[in-house]
């Protein structure tokens, strides 16, 4: 296996250039075989001599078209068999420079996981206190005055939250615990 993402690259854009080949090879064999025709031969006469010719014409034409699809089926499906080999060759490829991408990824995304909930954490701290403060609110209250205002209102009660599951970071609707001590 390659050691480095361009050598892994180089060697899928080769492998893609073959895929191309064949498919220009295969078009080009199908259309040489829609091509084929066959020759039509007409007596200049109607004597047994003259229709005898036009019959061993007729087969040898025959025969030849026969040989000739024959063989340009087997190209066709030779051709096939090598388009299938190199896709395989080529999916092999994508999932080597797909595993070396994500190892040289992982860390990097597991540090930023780290950040994203530490301050997820603190941010969800910071909501709990400015709560808590809100609740901490009690004016006096007579009928004869205004209504108390409501200085808190939480339309949201989750923040996001970075979590690692099945080798995936999956981004999370984490709810705030509000009954934090």
């Amino acid at each position: 296996m390659s050691q480095t993402l361009q050598d892994l690259k180089t060697e899928w854009n080769k492998i893609k250039a073959e895929i191309e080949q064949v498919k220009s090879e295969y078009d080009h064999l199908i259309s040489k075989r829609s091509k084929l025709h066959v020759t039509v031969f007409f007596a200049s006469n109607s004597s047994p001599e003259s229709l005898a010719i036009l019959q061993e014409q007729a087969e040898a034409e025959a025969n030849r078209l026969s040989f000739d699809l024959q063989q340009l089926d087997q190209e066709i499906k030779a051709t096939q068999i090598k388009s299938r080999q190199i896709h395989a060759k080529l999916a092999v490829k994508q999932a080597q420079i797909n595993r070396f991408q994500a190892q040289q990824n992982w860390m990097k995304l597991k540090q930023h996981c780290e950040k994203i909930n530490q301050l997820a954490n603190t941010l969800e701290s910071e909501i709990v206190s400015f709560y808590k403060t809100a609740q901490n609110f009690e004016p006096v209250s007579e009928e004869w005055l205004p209504k108390n205002p409501q200085l808190l209102d939480l339309e949201m009660t989750q923040i996001p939250y970075v979590q690692v599951k099945d080798k995936q970071f999956k981004l999370i609707s984490k709810p705030i615990n509000f009954n934090q001590e």
